[in-house]
């Protein structure tokens, strides 16, 4: 029984604790009919017997009072005055009369009333009829033996009715209070019976409904904490079963949602931190800097947060954190920075950030590392430079170099026929010195304006070195600088004649380099299917200023050099799908690394 009423709906148990109390009541208003049966029993008694019986019996004690007092005054005269008017015409007989029309005479006291009867017969017959007659002494006889003695009686007898009967109305009415109480105590024990019913089914309800209700809320809260996907146990209560359904499919909605964004927002810090470009967002409700990957990474900063300590801290050395702290909005400002020893250029903006209503809700920085673009700039500045050049050199190296062939010629017959003594006179040597720097810079400016690609043949390195060396045996010397070699045998394909230029150029440069006393060491040996050459000397080094600008024209130490010859060697070796690099520079001395591809053997096509 109990596990059926369990699996009531909420409502119906409600209904039926309602049934039961109303029972219970109703068996209290079965009580109240009796109780109002049982009063309307005493009314009827008391309506019926008690009042009109006490009504007659003080009616006719005042009757036989007022009778006795005109028998007794007509006595004492002799009876002289209208007795038998007096007598039958009293105003109380009068008034019995006319109760009589209003209530009738109860059964319980018709005796006393034929007695009173009786006693006016006796008055009647006997008195009247002796008066009559004159006989009024037998007439007084009669009133005082007979008439008097038999009213008292009949009065002691009304007055004892009447006392019972007032007797018995006391009791009568006393009856109320007791039902009214026998009602009240029922009526106590019926609501008392019927709150401890509704208490305990109160207690079961809301035990089944709170208990499960408070379970639901912890459920609840841990869902709304973050715990998604909780689900919350059955109920047996209809109700509870509903809607413990529709929070488990909540919280499954909510983790499926939950795990869609988060799946979302992971997708959106991969594109973020993907991205070679650097953003800092600042939201003035949360009061916090965030950084993605990229900015973490270039900036040192080890959290996604950056607080304003980062700032402070960092801003001295890194001046795009000071643009942040600024309010100030701005487009594509380029900025250069150093971070480790390296140099970048930066291209730098900041805007307000904004919500859906177009709400300012902050601020954006970002920025994007524009320093190769700016190298390229730069070369494609440098390009045309060297196109200017190229055009200077191909229009004019010609012209410079036929008036100098010509000078170089007669200097050269005047050195031939004048004297030692107006030689140096006229520092000859020093001219001549001179004329032939003009020919190595018209020699590099029309190697610059030359744009034919190099016609490649199979090179053996050391055949093409032993042709080479000879030529700078006597300058070398003549400063105590010894070459040596360590070639291995592979053919390279290559121009022999444009080679030779970047071989001559590196011994000069190593010459001018190493002043006096030294040596330069050429080597050749494969390695990851590349030929690659080092070039050693023990020179004085390549100056820091100029390291990173090495190849690029018109980039020299000397205070006589021209800044193109390392950008020739440079150009050649790339033409050859080459690469040229420098592989160490200190003052010990200077290595540069020359990669070119291979023959495997010498059977194979150009």
């Amino acid at each position: 029984m109990i596990s059926f009423f369990r699996k009531f709906s909420l409502r119906n148990k409600l209904l039926c604790i309602l049934l039961t109390v109303m029972v219970v009541f109703s068996g209290f208003s079965l009580l109240l009919i009796q109780s109002i049966e049982e009063v309307s029993t005493v009314t009827n008694s008391i309506k019926d017997e008690n009042i009109p019986e006490i009504v007659w019996l003080n009616q006719w004690e005042k009757e036989l009072e007022i009778k006795k007092q005109i028998v007794l005054s007509n006595s004492h005269t002799d009876f002289e005055h209208d007795f038998q008017q007096k007598f039958e015409e009293n105003d109380i007989r009068t008034s019995s009369m006319e109760l009589r029309d209003e209530i009738p005479i109860p059964e319980s006291i018709e005796n006393i009333h034929k007695q009173l009867m009786l006693l006016d017969f006796t008055v009647t017959n006997k008195v009247f009829g002796l008066l009559e007659y004159n006989e009024v002494e037998a007439a007084r006889k009669v009133i005082e033996s007979e008439y008097l003695p038999i009213l008292e009686s009949l009065k002691d007898t009304v007055v004892t009715q009447r006392n019972d009967e007032y007797n018995s109305l006391q009791q009568n009415t006393s009856t109320y209070p007791k039902i009214i109480e026998k009602s009240l105590y029922f009526l106590l024990i019926i609501t008392i019976v019927a709150i401890l019913i509704s208490i305990y089914f109160s207690f079961k309800m809301s035990k089944s409904i709170t208990k499960p209700i408070e379970s639901m809320v912890t459920k609840v809260n841990k869902i709304a904490n973050g715990n998604y996907g909780e689900k919350v146990s059955h109920n047996t209560q209809p109700e509870l079963q509903s809607l413990a359904k529709s929070i488990n499919q909540m919280s499954i909605s909510l983790q499926q949602s939950f795990q869609q964004i988060i799946s979302d927002k992971m997708k959106h810090e991969q594109i973020l931190n993907s991205l070679p470009v650097g953003i800092i967002t600042y939201d003035k409700t949360e009061k916090e800097f965030l950084a993605n990957s990229y900015v973490r990474s270039l900036f040192e900063l080890s959290n996604e947060s950056i607080t304003d300590s980062d700032i402070m801290e960092k801003q001295n050395k890194y001046p795009i954190l000071k643009m942040l702290i600024s309010n100030e909005s701005f487009q594509n400002k380029k900025i250069k920075i150093t971070i480790h020893n390296k140099e970048y250029v930066l291209l730098v903006s900041q805007s307000k950030l904004k919500d859906y209503q177009q709400v300012t809700t902050g601020k954006i920085l970002f920025f994007i590392d524009v320093t190769e673009s700016t190298k390229l700039e730069n070369r494609m500045i440098q390009s045309e430079k060297l196109a200017l050049v190229g055009e200077m050199a191909a229009s004019s190296a010609h012209e410079i170099r036929n008036p100098l062939t010509v000078i170089h010629g007669f200097l050269t017959l005047m050195k031939e026929s004048m004297p030692t003594e107006k030689l140096e006179k006229y520092n000859f040597h020093l001219m001549m010195k001179e004329i032939d720097r003009l020919y190595s810079i018209v020699e590099q400016m029309l190697l610059m304006s030359n744009h034919k690609k190099p016609e490649k043949d199979m090179v053996l390195l050391r055949n093409m070195l032993e042709d080479l060396l000879p030529l700078m045996y006597s300058s070398l010397e003549a400063k105590n600088i010894n070459v040596v070699t360590d070639i291995t045998d592979e053919y390279i394909l290559a121009d022999q004649k444009q080679l030779k230029q970047v071989f001559l150029n590196l011994l000069r440069n190593s010459k001018d380099a190493i002043g006096d006393d030294g040596s330069i060491k050429i080597e050749g040996r494969v390695e990851n299917n590349k030929y690659n050459i080092y070039f050693s000397d023990t020179g004085l080094g390549i100056p820091d200023s100029i390291k990173n600008v090495l190849f690029e024209p018109f980039s020299t130490s000397k205070s006589n050099g021209t800044g193109l010859g390392l950008n020739v060697v440079c150009r050649i070796i790339k033409n050859h799908q080459g690469e040229i690099t420098v592989v160490s520079s200190d003052s010990s001395g200077t290595t540069f690394k020359i990669t070119l591809p291979i023959i495997k053997n010498k059977s194979s096509d150009n």
